[in-house]
Formats: structure tokens, sequence, C-alpha cells
């Protein structure tokens, strides 16, 4: 949950970096990756008594695996984290 944070909410020189683990992790237990965005949706970042800014997370996270297939091939990590990046700085700029 803490890496999904920082790499979503915080300024991050290093999301490149973080990204690929957390593909890997998101792979390896969807579930897991299920209830970290749920956590984040429902408890993080202000979005527990702003149902606006909640949508604004989960259309994120959907956004955020579109055209991600569940391989750890170079070109699908790239997607993700391309998909990384626009997530966060659209999620940014609205906040």
């Amino acid at each position: 949950n803490g890496e999904a944070e920082i790499v979503l909410f915080e300024e991050c020189s290093n999301q490149w970096s973080l990204s690929r683990p957390m593909l890997s992790l998101a792979l390896l237990d969807v579930e897991a990756f299920e209830r970290v965005q749920h956590e984040l949706v429902s408890q993080g970042q202000g979005t527990a008594n702003n149902p606006e800014r909640a949508q604004r997370l989960r259309t994120c996270f959907t956004r955020l695996m579109h055209d991600v297939s569940p391989s750890l091939e170079p070109k699908n990590r790239d997607r993700f984290t391309q998909n990384l990046t626009v997530v966060r700085l659209d999620f940014q700029s609205r906040t």
C-alpha cells in the first residue's frame, strides 16, 4: 500500500524503478492489488469524505491497467509505466 501511495500521490523521482516491481506484484496477487486500490479509494489521500475524488481515483486505477496484459514482457512493462505516468499526472493536476 505504501509503495502505491508514493508512486501515485507524492513527488517521486524514481517512479520508473518503482513501477517495475509494482506491476510484478499486481500480476502476482491480483486480489491483493485490488484490496490496495480499494483501501486507497476508501481511506487514502482525502478520498474518505470526498466522493468525487474517490471516483476520480477509481477511474485512475482502471486507466492504469488499460491495455496491460498479464505478462512481464518489456513492452507490457513499458505500457504499465506509461499508464502510471499519465494517471499520476492527471490525478495530481486535478487535486
